[in-house]
């Protein structure tokens, strides 16, 4: 026969393996509730490490003078001497050639390319393969190529030898052209993103809308301003401000074609950076004007989306 105690003892298990029960489906249903949020923690983590925490030690460094016997704190010194440091306004300048004329060419040129593709014609897997050739390059190898064909009595300076009447040109070496052919690079390598992009946007137009417009007796001219440039105006200011950030951080090409030489006429912000920080040991005026290119990066990508008045994921 069962005694009290057993009874008692019975009852506690029972309501221990209730309460053990209770709590392991609370907890289910807490992982259920937030499981997109740990799904994502992963990536979080990882962005912070990457992306977060070096800017974060950017905005110390940048605060900071670093001298032979160590470290000294200096506030925003290093952000005042920015404005009247000649190489730095010098190298904001040339950036700013090198991104107006590189990525308006390259969206130009893009565009014309992406609605030549856009029609039946022959072949067009072919050129959409060949034309993507340039982009999957790393800048690296990009730049070693394009030194050698930029090399006196290279392969550009055969081409041009009938107008030149067989003089070298000096592509990297004449200050006046130098930085026109670090950008002549840069279009042949990343024009294929403004194609890739731009041609997809193409198909994406909806032919029955065109259609109805041809029907309605408008011109091609109409029909390219009122349905394919409505269409594509969010994918035309997303590669500008793709194209815009990229350009303003190049260093790979100029730093293997011409070292930001001669006479600093390629010298671009991540070219004095590097100077700055690795020639010179002043991490800490680097560090000011890496912040100040971000600081103007996110002002220029804020701008372009709120002139062109575009949502993104609406």
């Amino acid at each position: 026969m069962a005694t009290d105690t057993d009874s008692a003892t019975t009852s506690t298990e029972v309501a221990q393996f209730s309460t053990d029960t209770s709590s392991r489906e609370d907890a289910l249903l807490w992982v259920d509730d937030h499981l997109k949020w740990l799904m994502t923690l992963p990536a979080v983590l990882i962005l912070f490490s990457l992306t977060f925490y070096p800017l974060l030690r950017a905005l110390q460094f940048s605060t900071l003078s670093y001298l032979p016997t160590g470290t000294e704190p200096v506030g925003i010194e290093n952000y005042v001497q920015l404005l009247s440091d000649g190489a730095f306004i010098n190298s904001l300048v040339v950036t700013a050639k090198f991104v107006g004329v590189a990525v308006g060419v390259e969206f130009v040129l893009g565009f014309a390319m992406a609605l030549v593709l856009n029609k039946k014609i022959k072949v067009r897997g072919l050129w959409q393969t060949l034309i993507l050739i340039p982009m999957i390059l790393s800048p690296t190898v990009i730049g070693l190529i394009w030194r050698l064909m930029y090399a006196p009595n290279g392969l550009l300076d055969f081409i041009a030898a009938p107008l030149t009447g067989g003089a070298n040109v000096g592509w990297i070496s004449e200050t006046s052209i130098a930085l026109y052919s670090v950008i002549l690079t840069d279009i042949w390598q990343w024009t294929p993103f403004v194609v890739l992009v731009l041609f997809a946007g193409l198909q994406s137009v909806p032919d029955d809308v065109s259609e109805a417009a041809i029907m309605d007796g408008a011109s091609r001219r109409q029909r390219f301003m009122h349905i394919t440039m409505p269409y594509l105006k969010s994918l035309i200011v997303l590669i500008l401000i793709i194209r815009l950030v990229d350009a303003l951080r190049v260093f790979a090409k100029v730093f293997i074609l011409t070292r930001g030489g001669p006479s600093d006429a390629t010298n671009v912000i991540s070219m004095e950076m590097y100077r700055t920080a690795f020639r010179f040991n002043n991490f800490g005026e680097a560090s000011a004007m890496a912040v100040s290119l971000l600081v103007l990066v996110l002002i220029l990508a804020m701008s372009f989306v709120k002139i062109a008045n575009v949502e993104f994921g609406s």
